[in-house]
């Protein structure tokens, strides 16, 4: 009873909020065929991306050419194809986008390997550079820093022109695993080892500082030859968060200035990070909770369940598993599932709560904002996997009226008597999945419901603008 009672409160919560999901357009219109837009890079008031249209219906000489680059202006005539940079119907799947000097680039499969490209956004202007494909950039002290996975994890720098290994005055390279790392104060820090501590200590937090142009240990944060499992790197101010051993970590830089976060202790299972206003959101599970979003305030000190105030089930439920986070306005929207089902919803919190803002789109993706306006990847559920626009604008929230509402008899097998005060009101039942399953207009004191299959649904009657619920159970 517990659990159908948080799922009716997540189903009132959102169905108070009416957003408009638009479909920008059906790059693969072949039936329920996906193009996938996937790695929705904004560049120059568009937004560059990878897609595939095995159709053939919107690529040059209407062929299939694979998984290649596309760009969108926000509208259906403004999304087209830039360029083959793979030729044939070979994928290139241009990834791992950046910006550095007023220039776009990217990695991609040119047939013989990954390889950097650059890009004015336009086919001509997009073009091999001649060096090794980019993972993970970061830009620090007017460079771009990354992992090379083709020099064993070796820490390299780009200035627009030279790929180049750093300078190393010590003894031995840091191999930097999974490309996790990051930049504090002016120093590169990240997930490695060396050949030599790998056996005593695992891979473990080190430094690079271009003072010295050497590799230094940080902390051994397990303490023996285990592996740390860092990862997630964020910003805080002068410290550096981070995920280890399942946890919230942080670190000044220093041996004792790195620390896992006390008043965060009773939240595992960590991912997901990621800063707005000052405070940490992430993913985690307490072992009983599920995995939820929760808010870290370094401030306060104190760590809040976000996503379970609004409905998502304690116990007994599915996970919320919030990832892709954008911020527009006063919200960080973000990818979700609710507590029912595990198909990934578009959401959104103000850092208290969150709120579901649609149910018929799934599968969110690549979340980004251009000129106002929520982009990413869903699944309406027939035409596959395409390019989503959120117009935020269009977010209606309607005022909820003191709950009211009484029906009989509940539980019910053909029909439930209403108020006559909401006589001439419309109504919509929905179920637990939130369907609708039934809507129409109270014509009289009676809503006929015997065609329904037995179990529990929500009743939502929309008198002068004012939402009514109430769960019911038919039999």
């Amino acid at each position: 009873m517990k659990q159908q009672l948080l799922l009716a409160i997540t189903l009132i919560t959102f169905l108070t909020s009416n957003a408009q999901v638009v479909k920008v357009k059906e790059i693969n219109d072949s039936g329920s065929l996906s193009s996938s837009p996937e790695n929705l890079f904004v560049f120059n008031n568009k937004i560059y991306f990878q897609a595939d249209d095995s159709n053939g219906s919107n690529t040059p000489g209407a062929a299939d050419l694979g998984d290649e680059l596309w760009v969108t202006d926000g509208t259906e005539t403004g999304t087209t194809f830039v360029k083959d940079l793979r030729s044939g119907s070979d994928n290139s799947s241009p990834n791992f986008f950046f910006e550095f000097n007023g220039t776009m680039y990217f990695s991609a499969n040119t047939g013989s390997g990954n390889v950097l490209f650059s890009s004015d956004g336009t086919e001509a202007g997009t073009n091999a550079t001649g060096g090794s494909f980019v993972f993970n950039p970061i830009e620090l002290n007017g460079l771009i820093y990354y992992i090379n996975t083709l020099d064993a994890n070796g820490l390299y720098q780009f200035d627009g022109t030279t790929q180049s290994k750093v300078a190393n005055t010590g003894t031995e390279d840091v191999e930097f695993i999974g490309a996790q790392f990051t930049s504090l104060n002016g120093k590169i820090i990240g997930y490695g080892r060396t050949t030599t501590d790998d056996p005593t200590i695992g891979i473990e937090l080190y430094e690079y500082d271009f003072t010295t142009n050497a590799y230094t240990l940080i902390k051994d944060v397990t303490g023996n030859a285990d592996n740390a499992g860092i990862s997630n790197f964020v910003t805080i101010g002068s410290e550096v968060y981070f995920e280890a051993l399942g946890n919230v970590w942080k670190t000044d830089g220093t041996t004792a200035g790195t620390i896992a976060v006390a008043n965060a202790s009773a939240v595992g299972s960590t991912a997901e990070y990621f800063v707005w206003n000052g405070s940490l959101y992430f993913e985690g599970d307490t072992g009983e909770s599920n995995d939820q979003l929760w808010r870290y305030d370094p401030t306060a000190d104190t760590v809040t369940n976000i996503s379970n105030i609004t409905g998502s089930t304690a116990t007994g439920g599915n996970n919320h598993d919030p990832s892709n986070y954008a911020v527009l306005g006063d919200y960080i929207y973000y990818r979700g599932e609710p507590s029912d089902n595990t198909n990934g919803y578009v959401f959104r919190t103000n850092g208290t709560t969150s709120v579901q803002l649609d149910t018929t789109i799934k599968d969110i993706d690549d979340i980004v904002v251009l000129n106002g306006k929520l982009y990413f990847e869903g699944d309406d559920g027939i035409t596959g996997n395409e390019l989503y626009m959120l117009d935020p604008a269009t977010l209606s929230i309607n005022k909820v009226s003191k709950n009211t509402l009484m029906v009989y008899p509940n539980p019910t097998s053909n029909y439930i008597n209403i108020a006559s005060e909401y006589l001439n009101s419309d109504f919509k039942i929905y179920s637990l999945l939130g369907q609708v399953v039934k809507k129409g207009k109270i014509s009289s004191s009676k809503i006929t419901i015997s065609n329904l299959s037995k179990g529990s649904y929500i009743l939502n009657i929309n008198k002068d603008g004012k939402i009514a619920t109430k769960k019911i159970i038919i039999e």
